[in-house]
């Protein structure tokens, strides 16, 4: 909305509050270029209270056929002549209070500016700063992305890894197995080759007991064959 706009509707709020002042409260003024006098009665005849210029507000309190009751902006309650009193708005009050509104206006259309060059402002630094965010979030998609690779690639040397220490500690316990199963065979092998040493110890002296026998007995019947003999030689 334009700066003259705002004026404008500035104006038409000021317009209608005046009318609505003047509803309410029943407020007139002085009207014509006059000085007035303000009294404590109906007549000329009253004492004095102030004069009052021309454009004067004033509150009617009370209205009698030629006077008017009225109570001023400072507080003063007297009695005026009704023929000086209109109920139009001067035009010196509208202008007053449109050259008050105008100045309000003005300085608060200096504010906006003011208030939307620091909105320029920090909205190029928050632009700046979301493009460099932008910016970073870019970077560290790619660097994810780059990091997401690098430990898939690590992720399958590990699980191949992994996977051929278990062949290995399959291997690992088949080969415990085996040895477990040849340690067995082995204590079994050690055991029958003891018996069998023994077998065969226990088959040497048997051997030695019958050589011996065999030889006492070959003894024996050379000494019997012998006495034979030497018998027949005495017959």
């Amino acid at each position: 909305m334009s700066t003259l706009k705002l004026i404008l509707l500035f104006m038409v709020c000021i317009l209608l509050s005046v009318s609505v002042r003047v509803t309410h409260a029943d407020r007139r003024y002085v009207s014509d270029m006059l000085i007035i006098t303000l009294r404590t009665g109906k007549s000329r005849e009253y004492k004095v209270i102030k004069t009052l210029k021309t454009d004067t507000p004033v509150e009617v309190l009370e209205e009698g056929e030629d006077y008017l009751r009225v109570l001023t902006d400072e507080g003063e309650e007297g009695w005026v002549a009704k023929q000086y009193i209109t109920s139009e708005v001067p035009k010196s009050v509208i202008i007053e209070g449109l050259k008050k509104e105008t100045s309000k206006l003005n300085t608060r259309v200096e504010e906006l500016e003011k208030d939307k060059a620091s909105l320029l402002e920090q909205f190029d630094v928050a632009t700046q700063r979301h493009a460099k965010k932008v910016e970073e979030l870019e970077k560290n998609a790619t660097n994810g992305k780059e990091e997401t690779s690098r430990l898939k690639i690590k992720l399958a040397q590990i699980t191949e890894k992994h996977n051929t220490l278990i062949d290995q500690s399959k291997n690992v316990v088949d080969l415990i197995s085996e040895q477990k199963r040849l340690q067995a065979k082995n204590v079994n092998l050690s055991t029958r080759a003891e018996h069998l040493q023994k077998e065969n110890s226990d088959l040497r002296d048997t051997r030695r007991l019958q050589w011996f026998l065999v030889g006492g007995g070959v003894f024996f019947i050379g000494w019997i064959a012998g006495k034979i003999s030497r018998k027949k030689k005495y017959y």
